[in-house]
């Protein structure tokens, strides 16, 4: 583990040597929900410590004594043939910590290839995939750690392109207070092999930290997420915006700084309304005003979901909106192996 540790540090130390500008990295389907919670949270950073080991594919240090023989199965309908999918399974080991096996693929569906004279080459498919090996152990009664290692595969056609990454995590408990605090430093790595003719490109780094506390009398947990903050400022201007003056100028829009503050942030709360039964909803400022339309807002930023329990099997469902009269829609299925066998 120490030279698993090492190798994440060294990565990290590259990226952050070698920062990054927003729009200009590869893979971005690494920033995919893996699951129904995490979109109805309008989150990919869930700081919870149960046994949902989705969480660990941005939080591996949320993997624990509960993850043990715990199977994740996750589904989402984008949009027409765009799918994506998303399966772990996770072991606990009393003297090592826990450790965990994941994989997400998107799938955009069949397109029709022509080549330069408009002849038809053919139907072929596009594809995202990256398998991912999680760690996660406690240090003590308040601290736990874990680190993520991914491997990253693209297909469009017959270009081709792969990648190594890691995810570091840590997380401060408070079990008096319910209170849990955690960082994140995520998708910390390279493109090994580029596109063809392309050069490498730096993949969608982010620092992100989130708290999460339990209210003392109503079943509530609510989460809070400060992302990309890596970014402090976001601020930018909008030059061509169809807007002139008095005097025929164009106008342009710029970014307020209590806009760009607000676009760190994210809202979730998930209300337990019994053992079987959570409702969850999520707000994301930055979602909402970049994917509004001026004439017609929507819901765009908001979202929504439930999780429920039926005998051994605990189903989720998430829905998030991302612009007027379209939201997605994710099921996820998690349930404990142990419990459908008895170990001899």
């Amino acid at each position: 583990m120490k030279t698993i540790f090492t190798i994440c540090l060294s990565c990290l130390s590259l990226v952050i040597a070698n920062a990054q500008s927003a729009g200009k990295s590869v893979f971005a389907f690494l920033n995919t929900p893996n699951s129904a919670r995490s979109v109805s949270l309008g989150s990919n950073f869930i700081s919870t410590i149960d046994n949902d080991i989705s969480t660990a594919w941005n939080n591996p240090a949320s993997l624990n004594e509960l993850s043990n023989k715990q199977f994740f199965a996750s589904y989402n309908n984008y949009i027409l043939d765009i799918n994506s999918g998303y399966a772990s399974y996770a072991r606990h080991f009393k003297k090592y910590g826990t450790f965990a096996a994941s994989i997400l693929y998107l799938d955009y569906g069949k397109f029709n290839g022509y080549d330069f004279a408009g002849i038809s080459t053919g139907e072929f498919k596009v594809q995202d995939q990256c398998i991912n090996f999680s760690y996660g152990n406690k240090l003590n009664n308040k601290f736990r750690v874990g680190a993520n290692l991914k491997y990253i595969y693209s297909v469009y056609e017959s270009y081709v392109s792969n990648g190594v990454s890691t995810d570091l995590s840590g997380i401060y408990e408070d079990t008096s207070k319910k209170l849990l605090m955690t960082a994140y430093a995520r998708n910390i790595g390279f493109q090994a092999i580029p596109f063809n003719g392309s050069s490498r490109t730096p993949l969608p780094f982010e620092l992100a930290f989130s708290i999460s506390k339990k209210l003392d009398h109503l079943p509530l947990r609510y989460h809070l997420i400060f992302h990309n903050l890596q970014r402090p400022d976001m601020r930018y201007t909008i030059t061509e915006t169809g807007l002139k003056d008095e005097s025929g100028n164009k106008l342009e829009k710029k970014m307020t700084m209590g806009d760009n503050i607000l676009r760190h942030l994210g809202l979730g709360g998930e209300l337990n309304l019994s053992k079987h039964f959570v409702l969850r909803f999520g707000y994301d400022h930055m979602r909402r005003k970049e994917m509004t339309q001026e004439q017609k807002r929507g819901m765009a930023g908001f979202s929504w979901g439930l999780g429920f329990r039926i005998k051994k099997l605990h189903i989720s469902y998430g829905s998030a909106s991302f612009f007027a009269g379209y939201s997605i829609n994710q099921f996820s299925l998690n349930m404990n192996l142990g419990e459908f066998y008895k170990s001899k």
